[in-house]
This record gives structure tokens, sequence and C-alpha cells, in this order.
């Protein structure tokens, strides 16, 4: 009876030898650097000029955080300078940003980083976070002269429609939309999109509100230089911003002197669709 049980024991000792080994031998597809590749190397780019290859290694001779796809290090740039034949790991690639300190990789081909101020109300109540698209609207007081010019014209054509004692309703403050469906890339100086850390701050903490992102009042936005430099020019006309849906396409929005008569005096929506839909059309 003892010597069964012996023999039992070996054989499972064997048998778990014998385990360890076929784990140890067996083979694991990585990547590696099939030729020099110096610090900053784009790791795309590598594996497009096959500086980067796969390989097969044994799993007891790989480093630990070894990459086995190329999919793990698309986008990012090498840290380090390497020799050519190192199995590549997760620590020899870094983002750009990583890298070099700069966030300038955020912005798009062909545009240039803008940041402007607002307060609480013109930057929608905080609600505005890195991804989305605003439209921009300045007061017009830029363009009072020009405004006034046409505006005798407008009177007459809006002759009888939203009077008070037989004149038109105007405003001294109009205000113009000045750039539409505009990228925020970061706000104050956070380009992290915080939507996802919010949320995950909620899941943990319960029904916790996400932070205020606009609390210095400065949000960020991308532009063509030429755009860029448009709205430097009306940053002193109060400017507001409006939060778009993310199936937002721009459309005209003519520059109003003077109204027709309010929708709410006709007691209509103000949503065109629903006023439709209400009378049946």
């Amino acid at each position: 009876m003892i010597g069964a049980l012996a023999a039992f024991l070996t054989l499972n000792y064997v048998r778990g030898v014998e385990s360890d080994n076929a784990a140890k031998n067996q083979l694991v597809d990585v990547l590696i650097a099939n030729g020099p590749i110096p610090t900053g190397t784009s790791a795309d780019e590598a594996v497009a000029t096959k500086t980067i290859i796969p390989a097969k290694r044994r799993r007891a001779d790989l480093p630990a955080n070894v990459i086995t796809r190329s999919a793990e290090v698309s986008g990012q740039v090498s840290a380090l300078e390497l020799s050519g034949g190192e199995v590549l790991t997760t620590a020899m690639f870094v983002s750009p940003e990583e890298r070099t300190g700069s966030n300038a990789s955020v912005l798009d081909k062909g545009n240039v980083a803008m940041t402007v101020q607002v307060d609480t109300a013109s930057g929608v109540a905080d609600l505005i976070r890195v991804g989305d698209s605003v439209n921009i609207m300045a007061r017009a007081s830029i363009l009072t002269a020009a405004a006034g010019a046409e505006g005798e014209a407008g009177a007459e054509a809006a002759e009888g429609l939203g009077t008070v004692d037989g004149s038109a309703w105007t405003t001294a403050s109009p205000y113009v939309t000045v750039l539409q469906k505009v990228k925020v890339v970061a706000i104050n100086n956070i380009i992290d999109a915080p939507k996802a850390a919010a949320a995950a701050e909620g899941a943990e903490g319960g029904d916790a509100p996400a932070p205020a992102q606009t609390a210095n009042g400065l949000i960020t936005v991308q532009l063509p230089p030429d755009q860029a430099q448009l709205l430097a020019s009306v940053q002193s006309a109060g400017l507001y911003m409006t939060l778009n849906r993310p199936d937002y396409e721009p459309v005209p929005i003519p520059f109003i002197t003077e109204f027709p008569t309010f929708s709410g005096q006709l007691g209509t929506t103000p949503y065109p669709t629903a006023s439709k839909e209400a009378a049946g059309q």
C-alpha cells in the first residue's frame, strides 16, 4: 500500500516536471528588432519597412511585458535606441507626447491650437468636454457701421412684423456666428478626454458628478491658421459658445439686426420641425 502511494506521488511529480518543461519550451509569437532602431522611430513605420518583424521565441527566454502584436505599439515611438535582435517589450515604446513632452500631436494636420476665455454662462455652464464640437458667436459691435447701413432697408422689409408702436424689434448688441463645428482639444490644461474618467469615478463612487472642466474658463480649440486669426480678432467681442450634438453639421446662420415676430408672440415653438408636426404638416 505504501509502495503504491509512493509510486503514485513519484508519477505525479514527474508529470509536473514534464509539463513545466513543456511550457517553458513552448514557442511564443513575438516582435523583434530586425535592425538598428533609433530613438523616436515610429513603430508603424518600422513595421512597414520590416525593421520590426514577427518571430518565435521560447517562453522561458522571454522578458516581461513582451510585445506579441504590432497593434500593441501602433501610434507609438521607440523610447530608446535598439541595435537589432532585441525582443521588443512595452517599455521600449511610448506615445510621442511621453517622449517629447509636447501636446502638439493632438492636433489634426493643418490646424493650430488657440485658447479663448469664457465665463460659466458663455461656456455652456461647464458642460463642454475635450473632443466636443462647438459653435462660437461674437457680439457684432465691430460691424456696427455696416449693420446700421443695412438696417434701414431691413426696417422697411420688416414693417408690420414684430412691432411695438409701429417700430421693428431691434437689438443694440446683436451676435454673429463666427465659427461652426470647432473641435475642442483641451480645457484649461487638460488634453485627456475626461468623459471616460468621469464615468469611471462615478462607477467607483456612486453618483459623484463629473468635476467642472472650465473652472478657469480656458477652452483650447483647433483651427486652420487663418481661422485662428479671425477668432483672435473678435476675442474682445464677448464670445459665446454653443455645444453641438455629435451629428451636428454646419448650416447657414444669417446675421440678424432686426427681428420678425418672435415665435413666443405667435404661440409656436422655436423648433421648426416640431412646429410643422403640431400643425399637421
